[in-house]
């Protein structure tokens, strides 16, 4: 039994759907805090306000056992990480606008977030 030709489309559009979805763009790497006092309220809020100015979705996972993941866009999320010096995390951005978002919190981490030793 052939399917109405307005259903056999349908399917079609879901299906391409689901491809779009899959090759999503996704960017990780593993980043160690470095400055001093940790993932503390400044850092915490400084990249909060970078990743809210992105579409990109970024995310830290604690790499320590407990898996914990926090959403780059709230600071709160990312203090509960409790990350002090020395934290390795795994970074991740995806979606639109992702590679520039994940280059940007790259260099916040790099730059110890702009603390000093």
């Amino acid at each position: 039994m052939a399917l109405p030709e307005e259903a056999a489309v349908r399917r079609i559009g879901n299906f391409s759907q689901d491809i779009a979805m899959t090759t999503e763009e996704l960017f990780e790497t593993i980043v160690t805090i470095d400055n001093r006092m940790g993932l503390h309220a400044r850092p915490a809020t400084m990249l909060a306000k970078l990743s809210s100015g992105f579409e990109a979705e970024l995310t830290l996972e604690r790499l320590d056992g407990n898996g914990e993941v926090a959403d780059c866009r709230s600071a709160l999320s990312l203090m509960m990480l409790a990350a002090g010096r020395g934290t390795k995390l795994l970074l991740k951005a995806s979606g639109h606008e992702a590679e520039e978002a994940f280059r940007e919190a790259v260099r916040l981490f790099e730059s110890r977030f702009n603390e000093e030793e």
